[in-house]
C-alpha cells in the first residue's frame, strides 16, 4: 500500500523541521565559538590559526569523556575555556586535602576504552553482590595494565611471543605445558594449605610444591601471574610472579580529560602549566610527613619534641605538617574521648605560640584504625568533632581528614594511608622474603596490585562499595603508608613509596618531602 500524499507531505515537513532545529543549534554553537574566541584574542581570519584552534577544540571535546550521545552547550563552553587558557581551570588549587568519600567514582567503558564518572552513589551497607563486583573491578583494572604490558613484549631469538590466557583455557584441556603462557588470577585458599587460582572464567587448583616466587608478597586475594604444567585438573606451578605495575603516562590515556584524582577542578591538575610554574617559583618549599603516637604515658615527651621541631622551623615553615595516628596508645575506656580532646587542645595551644607557622602551614590529621570512633574497617571517617572542635577554634588551619585521603600540592599527587600492612603481608604470604627485601617487596606489591590495601579481607576489612577509594590507578607521584614497621622509601614505576615509620617508637624520626624534586629526606629530633 503506497503512502498518501498527505502522509508524505507530513513526513517531509517533520524532516525539514528537524533539520531546521539542527541548523539552529549548529548556528548557535558556531556563534558561541566565534564570539568567545574573538573575545579571547584569537585571530580566526588567519587560516593557520583557525585550523589549529578547531583542531584544539576537537581534541578538548574528545578528552572530556562525554558519555551522552550528543554534544551539549556545556561541553562546547568547557572545550573553548580549555583552548583559550591552555589547560587552565578556574578551580585550580595550590594545596588541597581530599577526603576518601569525595574521591571520584569511575566506571570503565570497554568499547571506548575510557573511564567515565559513575552516577551511582556508594553505600556503607552495600548489597551482597558488591563483594564479587569489588574483585571483578580489581581484576579488570589489572587486566588492562597486563594486556598493555604483554602487547609491548617482543620475543627474542625468534621465540614465541608471551601469551596471556584465562583459567577456562586450561579447563578445556586434559594436559598442557604453559611455555611462554601466563594466566592472571586471584589466589584463593579454599581450605588449609589448599590454594586455587580464580578469574571470571573459572577456578583451578594449584600445586605450589615446586613454585618459584619472584619479587613481592603473595597473599590470599592478591592477583598473580602463573605458569607451569596442567594435568589431572591441577596446575602444577613452576613460576608465580606479580603483575607488572604501570607508569602514570601509560595509564593516562584511559582517563581523557577526566579528573580521576578528586578535588574542585574539572580536569586533572597534574598537567597544569600554571601550577607547575608556581612550584618552580617555590623550589625550596617542603612538606613534613611523620607518624605520631600520642598517649597519656608519652604525651610529655612528644610535646617536648614537637616544641623543638617548631622552634627549628618557625623561620621557614613548611607547606604542611601531616600527623598520622594512632593518636592514643590506649583505645579503650570511657575517658578516651575526653583525654584525646584535651591532648589536641594542648597541641593547638603549643602551635599558637608560633604565629609564622600558624599563618603559613596547614595541619593534616589522618586517623589510625584504633582511633575513635569507627571500627577497624577502611575507608574510615575523620575523628569526631567532639574531639577536634576545641583545636579547630584555636587553629583554623587544622584539617581532620579520612583514612585514606589524598593531598594535592600544585601538580603533585599524594596518596596517604595509615595501616600496619607489612606485618599482615608477612603473616599471610606464601613466600617469606629476607629482611633486606621486605621494603622492596612491600612497595612492589602495593603498586603491582594497584591498591593501598593488598590484603585478604579477613586481615583488614574494606567497605565493599568504597573499595575504589583505595585503588591506585593511575599511579600518583607519592604513596605514603603509615606503618609501624621500619621506615623506608624508594621509587617503583615512577612513583615514590614511603613509610615514615613511628615517630615515638622510632627515636622521634620523620621524613621531609620536597615537592619540586619529588624526594624525601630522613630527619630526627
Amino acid at each position: 500500500m503506497s503512502p498518501t500524499p498527505c502522509s508524505v507531505s507530513q513526513k517531509t515537513k517533520e524532516k525539514k523541521k528537524k533539520k531546521g532545529k539542527a541548523g539552529k543549534f549548529l548556528g548557535e554553537f558556531c556563534s558561541v565559538i566565534i564570539d568567545k574566541s574573538l573575545d579571547g584574542g584569537i585571530e580566526l581570519e588567519q587560516n593557520s590559526v583557525f585550523d589549529n584552534f578547531v583542531k584544539d577544540l576537537c581534541t578538548s571535546l574528545e578528552k572530556q569523556n562525554i558519555s551522552e550521545t550528543s554534544i551539549e552547550r556545556e561541553h562546547v563552553d568547557r572545550a573553548i575555556e580549555m583552548c583559550l587558557h591552555s589547560g587552565y581551570d578556574q578551580h585550580e588549587t595550590v594545596f588541597n586535602v581530599i577526603n576518601a568519600f569525595d574521591f571520584p567514582k569511575l566506571w570503565y567503558n570497554a568499547d571506548r576504552k575510557l573511564y567515565f564518572l559513575d552516577s551511582n552513589k556508594s553505600k556503607m551497607l552495600a548489597d551482597a553482590d558488591m563483594k564479587a563486583k569489588m574483585f571483578l573491578e580489581r581484576y579488570s583494572t589489572i587486566l588492562q595494565r597486563t594486556k598493555r604490558n604483554f602487547a609491548q613484549y617482543v620475543g627474542e631469538d625468534n621465540k614465541p611471543q608471551l601469551k596471556l590466557q584465562t583459567v577456562d583455557y586450561l579447563l578445556t584441556l586434559s594436559n598442557v605445558t604453559l611455555d611462554y603462557t601466563l594466566i592472571l588470577g586471584s589466589l584463593l585458599q579454599v581450605s588449609e594449605g589448599k590454594y586455587y587460582l580464580e578469574d571470571p572464567s573459572g577456578i583451578v587448583q594449584l600445586d605450589l610444591t615446586h613454585a618459584k616466587y619472584h619479587g613481592g608478597f603473595f597473599v590470599e586475594n592478591s592477583f598473580v601471574l602463573v605458569n607451569g604444567y596442567y594435568e589431572d585438573k591441577i596446575l602444577k606451578v613452576s613460576t608465580i610472579i606479580l603483575p607488572s605495575g604501570e607508569e602514570y603516562m601509560e595509564s593516562r590515556p584511559s582517563f581523557g580529560n577526566l579528573n580521576y584524582f578528586g578535588g574542585l577542578s574539572n580536569v586533572p591538575l597534574r598537567e597544569s602549566q600554571r601550577l607547575k610554574q608556581h612550584m618552580i617559583g617555590n623550589k625550596s618549599e617542603i612538606m613534613f610527613f611523620f607518624r605520631c603516637l600520642v598517649g597519656p604515658s608519652t604525651s610529655f615527651v612528644v610535646f617536648e619534641k614537637l616544641e623543638i621541631l617548631f622552634d627549628g622551623v618557625q623561620a621557614s615553615p613548611p607547606i604542611a605538617f601531616v600527623f598520622m595516628g594512632n593518636f592514643m596508645s590506649e583505645s579503650h575506656g570511657s575517658e578516651i574521648m575526653d583525654t584525646l580532646r584535651k591532648l589536641f587542645k594542648k597541641l593547638a595551644e603549643l602551635i599558637s605560640k608560633y604565629p609564622n607557622i600558624v599563618n603559613v602551614s596547614q595541619f593534616v590529621f589522618v586517623p589510625g584504625l584504633t582511633d575513635p570512633c569507627t571500627p577497624h574497617i577502611v575507608p574510615r571517617l575523620p575523628l569526631p568533632s567532639c574531639v577536634t572542635s576545641e583545636m579547630t577554634k584555636i587553629l583554623p588551619k587544622a584539617i581532620f581528614t579520612t583514612n585514606p585521603c589524598r593531598l594535592q600540592y600544585c601538580t603533585r599527587e599524594i596518596a596517604l594511608f595509615r595501616a600496619d600492612i607489612v606485618a599482615k603481608l608477612l603473616q599471610g604470604t606464601l613466600y617469606k622474603p629476607s629482611s633486606d627485601e621486605i621494603a622492596h617487596c612491600a612497595k612492589r606489591t602495593i603498586i603491582s596490585q594497584g591498591h593501598l590495601c593488598p590484603l585478604p579481607l579477613n586481615a583488614l576489612t574494606v567497605h565493599w562499595d568504597f573499595d575504589y577509594c583505595l585503588r591506585l590507578y593511575p599511579l600518583p607521584d607519592v604513596i605514603v603508608i603509615g606503618d609501624r614497621s621500619e621506615a623506608y622509601n624508594g621509587e617503583y614505576k615512577g612513583c615514590q613509596v614511603v613509610n615514615p615509620g613511628s615517630f615515638c617508637d622510632g627515636g622521634f624520626e620523620f621524613k621531609t618531602y620536597t615537592p619540586f624534586t619529588n624526594l624525601f629526606d630522613d630527619c630526627a629530633l
